[in-house]
C-alpha cells in the first residue's frame, strides 16, 4: 500500500516515539485490515488473536447489519456471537443512557470482544461501551464518512450536549473496500466534507504556536493535510471510480483518527468549523433530518466561516491595533455572563467548563498582541495558500452537488449565525476568531461571514 498515508502513521506511532514537537506520541490501534477482501481476512485475524471460539458481542443497526453485519458474522465459524441491531429508524442517537444500557449487557454477558459494525454512531458507541465494559473492541467501517473509526474520543450526548469523550480505542479496524465503495453516496460526501476541516486546523494551529505559545506537531498535522488532499482529489473520481475514491477517502479518514490519537486531543483535524458544526447538532439546529450528518455540516460550517478569514487575512496586515487601548478594554470587559446572548443561555453550563481552562491575564495579552503585530505578515502569508485550497475545495464540492447550503439543510435562522458570533466562549481552542477579537477586529471577520450566509 505504497501510496496510503496511514501505514506510516502507525509505522511511526506503533509504539512511544520521541518526536521533533517536543512530545512522545503513541497509538493504542494495533491493526487496520484494509482492501479487498478484508472481511473474510478479519476472521483469520481474529482466530488468531482471541482463540477458535471467542464469545463476540457485535453492535449493528439495520442498515449496517445489511451492508456487511450478516456477512462477516456468516464468515465467523466458531465464534460464539451475541447480536445486538439497533433500528435503522429513527437514526440511533448515542447518548450516555443509552451506552450504559449496552455496557450493562455486555457487562453481564462477559464477551471476549465487542465488535461494531457501522460508521459514526455506531463506532463511537461501541467504543464507548467496551470502555464502560472494561472489554477490547473492533470496528467493521461501512462508510468512509467519519473519523471515528481510529480517534481515541467517542461523540457521546451527555445531558443533551455532544461531549468527545475519552474512550477505549479499537484493536484492529476492519475497511473493506467492496462494502466502503458501496456505502450510500451522501456519506460519502459526508466523509468529504469532514475534510475542509485539516486545512483550517492547519492554518488555526500554526497561529496558535505563533500567538500563544502552543505546541504544534508539524509531522502529525503535514501527514492529515496531506491525506485530506489526496482524498479530495480522489472525490473527482467517484462517479466512475467509486473503488478508488472510496480508498483514498477511507485513507484519510483513518489518518485523521491516527492523528488525533496520536497527539492526544483533536487539533490536528478540527478547529472553528468544528465548534459552529457541533453547536448546529447539540442544539438540533438542522430541519433536513437526512442531512443531519456530521461531516454534512462541518463542510457548511467551513463555507460558512470561508469568507470571514479571507477578509480577515487579507486585512491584516493594515488593520490599526493600538496595544493600550486593546489591555484597557481587556480591563474593563464585563464578565462573559453579563453579555451571554440568550440563545446561549441553555449551553451556560458548558461555556463555563470551557471557560476555565482558558482565563487570560493582562500580562499574557500584551504578549500574545506584541506577536501578532510582529508577525503577522508572516501569519498573513501563511494563511493565503492554505485559504486557497480551502475555495478550490469548496467548489470541488459543488461540482459534486454537496448539500451544504443552509437552506438546504433547513437550520433555523435564529441558530445560524449564533456560535459563528461565539466560537471563543465555546470551545477553549485557539483560532482566528480569538486572534480578530485580541485584536479588536472580530466585526471584520463576523460581519464578512454574515454577508455571504445567504
Amino acid at each position: 500500500m505504497p501510496d496510503l498515508i496511514f501505514p506510516e502513521l502507525l509505522a511511526r506511532f506503533g509504539s512511544p516515539a520521541p518526536c521533533a514537537c517536543g512530545k512522545v506520541h503513541h497509538l493504542a490501534t494495533q491493526e487496520i485490515l484494509f482492501g479487498d477482501e478484508a472481511l473474510a481476512r478479519s476472521a483469520e485475524r481474529l482466530a488468531a488473536r482471541h482463540g477458535g471460539a471467542p464469545a463476540i458481542w457485535a453492535l449493528s443497526d439495520e442498515n449496517t447489519e445489511q451492508a456487511a453485519g450478516a456477512r462477516w458474522k456468516a464468515g465467523l465459524r466458531g465464534a460464539r456471537i451475541t447480536s445486538r441491531i439497533l433500528p435503522a429508524e429513527p437514526k440511533p442517537v448515542p447518548t450516555l443512557e443509552l451506552v450504559g444500557t449496552l455496557a450493562q449487557e455486555v457487562r453481564r454477558l462477559r464477551p471476549d470482544l465487542v465488535v461494531s459494525i457501522g460508521s459514526g454512531v455506531l463506532s463511537d458507541l461501541g467504543k464507548h461501551v467496551s470502555h464502560e465494559a472494561g472489554v477490547p473492541n473492533w470496528c467493521v467501517a461501512t462508510a468512509p464518512s467519519v473519523d471515528a473509526f481510529t480517534s481515541a474520543t467517542a461523540a457521546i450526548r451527555v445531558q443533551g450536549y455532544h461531549q468527545a469523550l475519552p474512550t477505549r480505542t479499537s484493536d484492529v479496524v476492519v475497511c473493506d473496500l467492496e462494502v466502503l465503495a458501496r456505502a450510500p453516496r451522501l456519506l460519502f460526501l459526508s466523509g468529504l466534507g469532514d475534510l475542509l476541516a485539516k486545512f483550517f486546523a492547519r492554518l488555526d494551529w500554526s497561529v496558535s504556536r505563533i500567538i500563544t505559545g502552543e505546541r504544534c506537531c508539524d509531522v502529525i498535522a503535514d501527514l492529515a493535510l496531506a491525506s485530506a488532499r489526496k482524498a479530495l482529489e480522489a472525490g473527482r473520481t467517484w462517479a466512475a471510480d467509486p473503488t478508488g475514491a472510496a480508498r483514498a477517502l477511507t485513507d484519510a479518514v483513518l489518518v485523521s483518527g491516527l492523528a488525533m490519537q496520536a497527539y492526544g486531543n483533536s487539533r490536528p483535524a478540527a478547529s472553528a468549523e468544528h465548534v459552529i458544526a457541533h453547536f448546529w447538532e447539540m442544539s438540533g439546529a438542522v430541519g433536513a433530518e437526512p442531512l443531519d450528518l456530521h461531516g454534512i455540516l462541518v463542510a457548511a460550517a467551513a463555507r460558512l466561516v470561508l469568507p470571514g478569514y479571507q477578509a480577515f487575512y487579507r486585512q491584516l496586515t493594515r488593520l490599526e491595533v493600538d496595544p493600550e487601548a486593546r489591555l484597557a478594554a481587556h480591563d474593563r470587559a464585563p464578565h462573559w455572563s453579563e453579555t451571554l446572548e440568550p440563545g446561549l443561555r441553555p449551553f451556560q453550563a458548558k461555556i463555563a467548563g470551557e471557560l476555565g481552562g482558558r482565563a487570560v491575564d493582562r500580562a499574557e495579552l500584551s504578549q500574545r498582541l506584541s506577536r501578532a503585530l510582529a508577525e503577522r505578515e508572516a501569519i498573513a502569508r501563511l494563511a493565503e495558500p492554505l485559504l486557497v485550497e480551502v475555495e478550490e475545495a469548496v467548489r470541488l464540492l459543488d461540482g459534486l452537488e454537496f448539500p451544504y447550503s443552509l437552506d438546504a439543510l433547513r437550520l433555523a435562522a435564529p441558530l445560524r449565525l449564533l456560535p459563528v458570533r461565539n466560537v471563543p466562549l465555546l470551545r477553549n481552542r485557539y483560532t482566528t476568531f480569538d486572534l480578530a477579537r485580541e485584536l479588536g477586529h472580530e466585526r471584520l471577520l463576523v460581519d464578512a461571514i454574515a454577508e455571504n450566509a445567504g
